[in-house]
């Protein structure tokens, strides 16, 4: 009938579709209640005249054919209120299921089972137990031998292959199986996810047993584990088609890409739940050495270093074990680490004392436990370089403020550093003496700069003292040479004093108009209360300023320092500078950026340091040694490295220091010619070379290095990250042997940070989708409980009733019946 009644309309339907939510609207061309008023008349008029009508002719029939009348007039007076019908139809349809697997590394990590239910779960999944009895049965021990250590890829496919849970088969017989396995790693490797589907009709034996082929031939391969964009690719491949869900197979372990938790409200979104299956262990016991941190890349010989190592026990509550320390092979430190279930993480300070210079790889260790779920995250490495030589910091001051009276002597005390000092209003006796630190001028040639100096530190210092081109050798001893510099600012020059010279370039923050220099030059602003100071986000990842290992340690330390009560004015950073420390108060900002009173900026080869403030004397006097040698040893080391480590015309940096292979290398080449002009090549010929202890197995590769746009000598190469080992970069021009640039590739390890299998997250994903998660005891009840969501499609319809079939049969045969009424009553 609902078919007739649609093709009367002149819809086109399938067979089972169904009409759903009809609504009649109007859209009259005159006013309706002109219609009404119009309709009146009519009425009236065929009631008169039918009353008229000879009297031989029943009441009954008079009062039928009016009616029929009015029935045919009807419709008319319709046409002038332009009647339509909406409505949907809905059909049901074949939905798809998307079953989406992991096949990270983590998925080989075979979880030594102990305890029964693990064993028991494990059992079920490889066939040995009754899957619809669930946990509620006896494990031989036979049986608890052969599951007590199966990886978890292989016991994910033995639970597919089980035939009394004959699972894909169950799925295939009522949904269109769409398969797709994690596909992508850094280095852009993709796995084979051409998805398998049954047919649309009903499926046959062989859309499971293709499932199945597919299924075997996975292997945990990827170094992440991002199940937020997983569900998102998921969701955007079937997008628009009819799904019965997604099937997330997985151990949970979420290490990269976006949060899976807003992916699942996304799926919500979609109408589209999430059942999860879990594989692997909840609980399983491992030692996990999370990370070394170290205050630099570079450290000095014969200086004490602190090191601190972050180790994790898993469900080891109460035991120990040995965390061992080795530089070069060789032991430095030992500690016994005690496992805390409260305190989850551990951060273990050690120390090492590196005796030579040269290039060690760093390694924190704990030896493995026969019970642990994985043994290689018990260690891990990283790669110094010792270096014996000392920074020669030139110290630049008109008069001695507290500022330079507390950082010269901090410097003095400090052995890896060679100081020396021009003190513009110092007596001349203190040049005088065998070990006086104290110059009678300022170096008159830029060779003298470069060959005797890594580091300027520029007080608040009276610029009209230079003369010729020495402010010219200083920006050139940064830019070309790689030297660094330090402005600190002071009360009467630094830093307004020296806009439109070529230190104005170098600076990382833009000068402040009204306060530009004049003549002898205003007094700076004094402030009697204290300044609140603000990290960034950019200063606070920053290893330079960093107080702690821990970032969030770190930015504690930074809100315990004493106040500060003077800032020289600036306007705000320039763009290419990073703002690490600001004034917080928002009277300062412009346009929306708080006043740096830290800031650094790369200038050619150099770095440049702003200090926007001559207060820092007041950490070490109001807080001690702690704070104050920290920050500022970390500080001229950081700028100095360039100078002291690099080359005057090659200067090589990575985007990192260490890679996992597979992963994006970036590296960057700033060159110039022999006569310190930029180089203009179309590209340059760089090679990395490295990798085993075996140097006569080693191999040169190539990396093409192509400039880079509006930076005059910049060039920029990419490769894959190759196997595990340590490496040299190098390029081809200049040529310089000696300047390599050394970067680590260590084996993917993200995937063993932890590997506990993540309940939780499985549970909150099914949950935010109204999904559900399923382990072995249950997961026979999965076909069921999809089936519970039924799917329909449905697709607006909209009808003009006027012009439709249904519309014409309608008046035709109401004024046929009136015509055939009158003629058997013979009336006109």
């Amino acid at each position: 009938m609902v078919d007739f009644l649609l093709k009367l309309l002149g819809v086109k339907a399938e067979n089972g579709a169904f009409i759903a939510h009809p609504v009649v609207r109007f859209h009259p061309g005159i006013h309706p209640a002109w219609i009404a008023l119009i309709g009146l008349v009519l009425a009236m008029l065929t009631i008169w005249l039918y009353r008229r009508e000879d009297s031989s002719v029943g009441a009954f029939r008079r009062w039928t054919m009016a009616i029929l009348r009015l029935g045919f007039i009807s419709p008319i007076l319709l046409l002038l209120a332009r009647p339509v019908l909406n409505f949907t139809m809905e059909n049901t349809v074949r939905r798809g299921l998307v079953v989406v697997v992991d096949t990270s590394t983590s998925m080989g990590i075979k979880d030594p089972r102990t305890e029964a239910a693990d064993l028991k779960r494990a059992a079920i999944a490889m066939n040995l137990l009754d899957p619809a009895k669930g946990l509620d049965q006896n494990l031989s021990p036979d049986q608890a031998s052969q599951v007590s250590s199966i990886g978890r890829m292989d016991l994910l496919k033995s639970l597919l292959n089980n035939n009394k849970l004959d699972l894909l088969g169950r799925l295939a017989k009522e949904y269109d199986l769409k398969l797709y396995a994690f596909a992508d790693s850094p280095n852009g490797q993709t796995a084979d996810i051409a998805p398998t589907s049954g047919p649309s009709t009903q499926p046959t034996a062989s859309s499971s047993s293709a499932a199945l082929a597919w299924m075997n031939k996975l292997t945990p391969w990827s170094p992440i584990t991002p199940i937020g964009d997983e569900l998102r690719k998921a969701i955007a491949r079937t997008r628009g088609q009819p799904l019965a869900g997604i099937l997330l197979l997985t151990d949970g372990g979420n290490n990269a890409g976006s949060d899976p938790i807003m992916a699942a409200k996304a799926a919500r979104q979609e109408g589209v739940p999430v059942y999860t299956y879990g594989v692997g262990i909840s609980s399983p016991k491992d030692i996990i050495v999370a990370d070394i941190f170290t205050p630099s890349e570079v450290v000095f010989a014969k200086d004490e270093v602190p090191i601190s190592v972050r180790v994790k026990g898993q469900n080891l509550k109460g035991e120990s074990g040995q965390l061992i320390l080795t530089l070069g092979g060789e032991k430095v430190d030992e500690k016994t680490v005690v496992f805390s279930q409260d305190q989850d993480e551990q951060v273990i300070p050690m120390k090492l004392t590196p005796s030579k210079k040269g290039e060690f790889d760093l390694v924190a260790s704990i030896a493995p436990r026969a019970d642990e779920a994985e043994t290689r995250n018990n260690s891990k490495q990283k790669h110094l370089r010792v270096v014996d030589d000392k920074i020669k910091v030139l110290m630049v001051e008109q008069s001695p403020r507290w500022e330079f009276k507390y950082l010269m002597q901090q410097m003095l005390r400090d052995r890896r550093v060679d100081l020396k000092v021009f003190l513009v209003d110092g007596d001349i006796g203190i040049t005088k003496g065998e070990k006086t630190p104290y110059l009678s001028e300022f170096p008159k040639t830029k060779a003298e700069l470069n060959d005797k100096f890594d580091v300027l530190i520029f007080g608040d210092v009276d610029p009209r003292l230079f003369k010729g081109d020495q402010l010219k050798n200083i920006a050139e001893f940064v830019s070309i040479s790689g030297g660094g510099f330090i402005m600190v600012a002071g009360r009467q020059f630094s830093p307004n004093g020296y806009a439109n010279t070529p230190i104005d370039k170098m600076l990382p923050v833009e000068l402040e108009p009204t306060h530009t220099f004049v003549g002898g030059g205003p007094k700076a602003d004094v402030f009697e209360k204290p300044i609140r100071m603000e990290l960034t986000p950019k200063g606070a990842r920053n290893g330079m300023l960093r107080l702690s290992d821990k970032e969030t340690e770190s930015q504690r330390k930074w809100k315990e320092l004493p106040p500060i009560y003077w800032t020289a004015r600036v306007a705000r950073a320039k763009p290419a500078a990073e703002s690490l420390l600001v004034d917080a108060d928002p009277a300062k900002a412009i346009r929306g950026e708080k006043m740096p009173i830290i800031a650094l900026q790369q200038y050619g080869l150099g770095q440049v340091i702003y200090v926007g403030t001559d207060n820092t004397w007041r950490w070490r006097r109001n807080k001690g040694d702690e704070f104050y040698i920290t920050l500022w040893g970390q500080m001229i080391q950081r700028i100095a490295l360039p100078h002291l480590l690099g080359s005057k015309r090659t200067q090589l940096n990575a985007d990192k220091e260490q890679y996992v292979t597979g992963e994006r290398v970036t590296i960057y080449a700033r060159l110039y010619d022999a006569t310190y002009e930029p180089v203009a090549e179309p590209t340059v010929k760089g090679y990395y070379t490295g990798g085993t202890a075996d140097t006569t197995n080693r191999t040169e590769r190539e990396v093409l290095l192509r400039p880079v746009p509006e930076q005059r000598g910049m060039y920029k190469g990419e490769f894959v990250a190759p196997p595990a080992g340590n490496y040299k970069f190098y390029v081809d021009k200049p040529a310089e042997p000696d300047v390599k640039l050394d970067f680590t590739v260590g084996e993917p390890t993200v995937e063993f940070g932890d590997t506990a299998m993540n309940e939780q997250l499985l549970k909150d994903i099914a949950q935010t989708t109204s999904g559900q998660f399923f382990r072995e005891e249950n997961i026979d009840q999965l076909p069921d409980a999809i089936r519970l969501k039924t799917e329909r499609v449905g697709w607006p319809v909209e009808l003009e009733l006027w012009s439709t079939k249904l519309f014409f049969l309608l008046m035709l045969s109401v004024v046929t019946a009136e015509w055939i009424l009158r003629k058997s009553a013979q009336l006109k």
